[in-house]
């Protein structure tokens, strides 16, 4: 099975080694493109000395976000590889994980992509296996997400996406839904962009499943200040602007008319609260808020008619 990789870096001088070491050793990896997205710091001469032919480093003159990078990563790849994983720097792969997912999906070709099992730093926490949306406010929910283990995380199942901290896709779906940037929703930057892209996948016919015996760790909140609260609170406000714009563009590119009926009274509550609730801690929200705004706009106004599917119909 020829697998592809892209690692998408922006500062991350003090995660890659041990991503890159654990990639090394990766079964059934064939080459691994590390995007660097504009680093300040020793990251890309971290890179380039790595001693392992596989391993090539792309520059970029300014910083794309998860999304510019993997959809360069994938660009660079092209069609050479049937497989193709995307991780987070972040991201330590056990030696057969890659190998066990590109298993599954060689088993069923209606699989689009599969989540793996990421463990927390600690060995004993989940941190996810699959992306699904909490039924009520429709905000991305990590199966498992900072849970133990259990019987019911170690089944496989369908679900809406893979985390884009580690996620294996079949090349062909990829292609199947890119545009002239790639699969990924390129102005997304980050945050619900691997949502994003697992939805479309769906909408398109493919499925995603979990794949829990795929396991690799995952330091959850990279980039992040240290303290109490929710993460998107300690990010910087810029990043929190990403997943509140990224999240409505989402639902008016994918959620069905109908749904959105239903859900509206109390989106009309939840949103605009998360909203007020990130102003008060930091005003600038606002501003960076209002600089988004436009690319919210643009999206209701272009929304397509293709197919949606219903809530019910997802996983």
């Amino acid at each position: 099975m020829n697998i592809g990789a892209v690692v998408v870096s922006h500062n991350s001088a003090d995660d890659l080694p041990a991503c890159l070491e654990a990639l090394r050793g990766a079964t059934g990896l064939e080459r691994v493109v590390v995007v660097d997205n504009a680093s300040r710091d020793q990251s890309r001469d971290l890179v380039q000395d790595f001693d392992d032919h596989r391993f090539s480093l792309v520059e970029e003159a300014v910083n794309s976000g998860f999304a510019g990078g993997c959809n360069r990563g994938f660009r660079e790849l092209g069609s050479d590889f049937e497989y193709l994983a995307f991780l987070n720097p972040d991201v330590i792969v056990a030696s057969d994980c890659l190998q066990r997912a590109v298993d599954t999906l060689a088993r069923d070709q209606g699989l689009a992509g599969v989540a793996p099992m990421l463990m927390r730093s600690d060995g004993k926490r989940v941190d996810t296996v699959g992306q699904v949306l909490k039924p009520w406010t429709l905000e991305v929910s990590d199966r498992g997400y900072g849970e133990p283990l259990t019987a019911e995380l170690k089944r496989t199942t369908d679900v809406l996406a893979s985390c884009g901290a580690l996620a294996v896709f079949r090349q062909q779906a990829l292609a199947s839904v890119a545009d002239s940037h790639g699969p990924w929703a390129q102005n997304y930057f980050c945050f619900w962009e691997d949502l994003e892209l697992g939805w479309r996948l769906i909408n398109a016919g493919w499925r995603i499943q979990s794949c829990p015996d795929a396991v690799a760790t995952h330091r959850r909140g990279a980039g992040a200040a240290s303290g109490g609260g929710p993460l998107r609170w300690r990010r910087p406000p810029e990043l929190e602007a990403c997943i509140l714009t990224n999240r409505w563009i989402t639902l008016i590119r994918h959620l069905h008319p109908l749904d959105l009926v239903w859900h509206l009274p109390l989106l009309l509550v939840w949103d605009p609260s998360l909203v007020v609730a990130g102003a008060v801690r930091r005003p600038s929200l606002v501003g960076h808020l209002r600089r988004r705004w436009p690319m919210v706009m643009d999206e209701w106004r272009n929304r397509s008619r293709d197919r949606r599917r219903r809530l019910h119909e997802l996983p």
